[in-house]
């Protein structure tokens, strides 16, 4: 569920501590006007009947309007309201000059103007979004959750851990883990009051109003706009009142602007992806954000106050009674932070498990070799936080220490057969030749690829030079990935390379000890003389030698690797 490394450090690594020292700092110089964003005109606010209105007035009007729509053919109600309609359309003309024809019904120069601006603030939230609410939204909420729910926080991060659950009851079995981490995050969820979910879904509704209106289609409505004598004018036909409907709706749900502790969480993951440039500054970076930020709102503000959209839609459409709706979302806010969570802990017990399946491997090993196999130079480890991320180095490790320890032994075995074997089938003795190279340059070919890896290795160098790239963030990560995927495809060869030979070497080696055991395979005709003056003595070697091969498929299974 969680895709994304940088949300993931944010949200378990980052000290809660420092996200309220920071946030209480961003206080202090924060410049950003939490004034309402949309305020309902009394005018605006209000729907009117007009057939309701036109029976209130006294006979002698109602008299002058019927003799209006004798001479008219129209209705008298129908003569009432196009005179308030008219009334009304004035009254934006006088408000907000240059900004609507009612005659003409069309938006002019300074509607587009102001439009211009509008996308432009939008398109700064669009950009701060897509790099971290939209690429995941549970990880941002508990981002934001550290902030506003800080106890329910640490909580959450000591339940979602496997050892934490242990310590808490070590008489828990191995069986039951799963089920007792999350019944503590579903106790520790169930914790949270009324009032800190009611901040964390205004929030939410917040995040999702900055959406909508960053992705709404303003160049859609730009370019219903034409050129003429009077500047940009455009007439609202049904197309752009649609368009001009979402948006009243939008602004009108944005009435109060999102928290400051919202803006925070916002911008420190924008500004974590940054973090390893050169003379990277957080705080001056911070101040520019919030700058930036105060500015779109101010537009936003601007464009409210100065724009009457409401009364301008009710007006194309000739409809008083329109009021804007509001925008949906938000709602699942804590159904997408339970998952999160849930997610989180999911990922823990299942590194859990494999931890503990990676030890009783390396106790295997160290049965199997007398010592822990050492872990690649240049590979990422716990010893070795910086090295290249290889998810492959543990089975080169093994390969490594396989070749230093047993293939003196197998070489013993494997070279009288490989010199002096008779083969009945000359493709057993290529098969069987090839096979035991593939294992005699093991090691060396690990060592070549771990130097590959070093800072000043061909990986190496291409691997640190991206990471110091200050390009977009999906680009950089793109290029890591190919770098990732170019090492992973050379250790694969050599781990399959050396899997396959042992595997060939098994099957024979098995064919010869059912020779020896008086079966029929004749593979090798002179096994006998192979043996020499002690049969049962190489035989027990072969034997031995090909145990040790099964023991060593068997460990590269229990990696992961496909035998």
């Amino acid at each position: 569920m969680n895709a994304n490394p940088v949300l993931d450090r944010l949200v378990s690594q980052m000290d809660v501590d420092e996200r309220l020292d920071l946030l209480e700092k961003i206080r202090e110089s924060s410049t950003i006007s939490f004034e309402p964003l949309y305020v309902l005109k009394e005018e605006d606010g209000k729907r009117t009947n007009f057939e309701e209105q036109y029976r209130r007035l006294p006979w002698f009007v109602r008299l002058f309007y019927c003799l209006i729509g004798f001479f008219s053919a129209k209705p008298p109600v129908k003569v009432y309201e196009d005179g308030r309609m008219l009334a009304m359309g004035k009254s934006i003309e006088a408000s907000a000059p240059g900004v609507y024809d009612y005659r003409e019904n069309r938006l002019l120069d300074g509607f587009f103007r102001l439009l211009i601006d509008l996308k432009d603030s939008a398109r700064f939230f669009y950009n701060v979004l897509d790099t971290s609410i939209n690429k995941d939204r549970g990880a941002f909420y508990a981002i934001l959750g550290s902030l506003e729910m800080e106890e329910i926080h640490r909580k959450l991060q000591a339940d979602s851990d496997p050892h934490t659950a242990l310590e808490n009851a070590p008489d828990t079995l191995p069986a039951n883990l799963r089920q007792a981490v999350a019944r503590s995050i579903e106790d520790t969820l169930q914790s949270i009051t009324d009032q800190k979910r009611e901040v964390m879904y205004y929030h939410a509704r917040s995040l999702n109003y900055l959406r909508e209106l960053s992705c709404f289609l303003f160049d859609r409505l730009i370019l219903a706009f034409e050129s003429s004598p009077a500047g940009q004018t455009c007439r609202i036909s049904p197309t752009v009142r649609e368009l001009l409907f979402n948006l009243d709706k939008i602004l009108y749900s944005l009435k109060d602007p999102p928290a400051l502790s919202l803006f925070e969480s916002l911008f420190v993951y924008e500004l974590e992806t940054r973090a390893d440039e050169t003379g990277f500054d957080m705080d001056k970076e911070m101040e520019a954000l919030l700058s930036r930020a105060g500015k779109s709102l101010a537009t936003i503000r601007g464009f409210n106050t100065r724009i009457p959209l409401t009364r301008i839609i009710r007006c194309s459409m000739r409809n008083t009674g329109y009021s804007p709706g509001q925008v949906s979302g938000g709602e699942d806010w804590f159904l997408v932070y339970r998952n999160y969570w849930r997610q989180q802990a999911d990922n823990a017990l299942t590194e859990y498990f494999a931890d503990k399946k990676r030890m009783d491997i390396v106790a295997t090993l160290e049965a199997f070799f007398g010592a822990t196999p050492e872990p690649l130079a240049n590979a990422a480890s716990e010893t070795n936080k910086d090295g290249f991320p290889l998810p492959e180095a543990f089975a080169l490790s093994f390969l490594k220490a396989f070749h230093s320890v047993l293939l003196g032994k197998i070489s013993g075995v494997l070279r009288p057969i490989i010199m002096d074997g008779e083969f009945t089938r000359r493709e057993d003795r290529i098969g069987l030749t090839e096979a035991y190279n593939d294992l005699m340059y093991t090691a060396g070919n690990v060592q070549t690829l771990d130097a590959k890896m070093a800072p000043d290795g061909e990986y190496g160098k291409r691997y640190v030079l991206v990471k110091q790239e200050t390009e977009a963030l999906v680009f950089k990560r793109r290029k890591i990935q190919f770098v990732q995927s170019d090492v992973s495809k050379e250790a694969w060869d050599i781990i399959s390379r050396s899997r396959d030979g042992m595997g060939k070497i098994v099957s024979l080696l098995e064919d010869i000890q059912d020779r020896s055991s008086g079966g029929e395979n004749s593979r090798v005709a002179n096994f006998d003389k192979l043996a020499g003056k002690t049969p049962a003595a190489f035989v027990r070697s072969v034997s031995l030698v090909a145990e040790n091969l099964r023991q060593a498929l068997q460990v590269l299974k229990d990696i992961g690797v496909p035998v």
